[in-house]
């Protein structure tokens, strides 16, 4: 997603700050976005490019609930950047037993490079998901799994710009005999222009399976107090025999702009 700010941004945090955004516009897959890893994490997309390693490491945090982030920040006068590596771990508590589920196979993460400082700024943002594929072949042709995801975005409105956090309040449903796909994704999160946190809305998942993919689209999902915002999603499955997924989304119409990107893991107590 890009999109112009009214405001500034923080050099240590990567928060945008300021009461209007303009200029919105989202697409799912990323003209040109490329990742690679050696010793340390260079990211590139059409318009800009970006090294991260551990001497940009700004802040290693994990929860008492084991989900954390990793945040690196690259600064300079003219441009910031920041790469943020959502650590995913979910936690049950039933007649199955307890104990967390942390993702293995799949990550997700993003990316933010922003220039200009003080009244206005322009931001350009990359959610992206990641996970060694698992071969067509390998995917499990009966059986019904439930992913539990855990994601992470943002949402913008002329007057809004929300974070949308990790959660893990969501399941996709797959039958992988019927080679379906379903379930609810809800984003909410914290309005960085106001002093709010909450529910922002929710999108439909409903894809068939092509090999190892599933991609699908929606026209009229319930975000914010719109009930007609269309947009797009793709599911990777991961793993050697499709023991996690991996979810990019993006919506978006005249007044509001949704993007983010998530990961669903097993949940072997539920």
């Amino acid at each position: 997603m890009e999109l112009d700010t009214s405001g500034g941004y923080s050099q240590t945090n990567g928060i945008i700050t300021g009461g209007a955004t303009s200029g919105r516009t989202v697409i799912l897959d990323t003209p040109q976005f490329t990742g690679t890893y050696d010793a340390g994490y260079r990211l590139s997309d059409a318009v800009n490019t970006a090294t991260f390693g551990s001497a940009q490491v700004s802040l290693d945090s994990t929860s008492i609930n084991g989900n954390g982030i990793v945040l690196f920040t690259s600064a300079s006068n003219v441009a910031a950047d920041y790469l943020a590596l959502y650590q995913a771990t979910t936690y049950t508590s039933s007649v199955k037993g307890m104990g967390y589920t942390a993702a293995r196979y799949g990550g997700a993460g993003g990316w933010q490079h922003t220039v200009g400082n003080g009244a206005n700024a322009h931001t350009r943002l990359d959610y992206f998901a990641y996970g060694s594929a698992t071969p067509a072949s390998a995917m499990p042709k009966s059986g019904v799994v439930h992913f539990t995801i855990l994601r992470s975005g943002n949402y913008a409105t002329d007057t809004d710009l929300w974070f949308l956090p990790s959660g893990s309040s969501e399941i996709l449903t797959v039958d992988f005999g019927a080679g379906t796909v379903a379930g609810t994704i809800s984003i909410s999160g914290e309005n960085f222009f106001k002093n709010e946190v909450g529910g922002v809305g929710s999108f439909p998942v409903n894809a068939s399976i092509n090999g190892n993919v599933a991609i699908g689209s929606f026209s009229n999902a319930p975000i914010g107090p719109s009930a007609n915002v269309p947009g797009q999603f793709r599911i990777l499955f991961v793993g050697p025999n499709a023991n996690e997924l991996v979810i990019t989304f993006v919506a978006m119409n005249a007044s509001r702009a949704a993007v983010g990107a998530g990961v669903g893991v097993v949940d072997p107590f539920r």
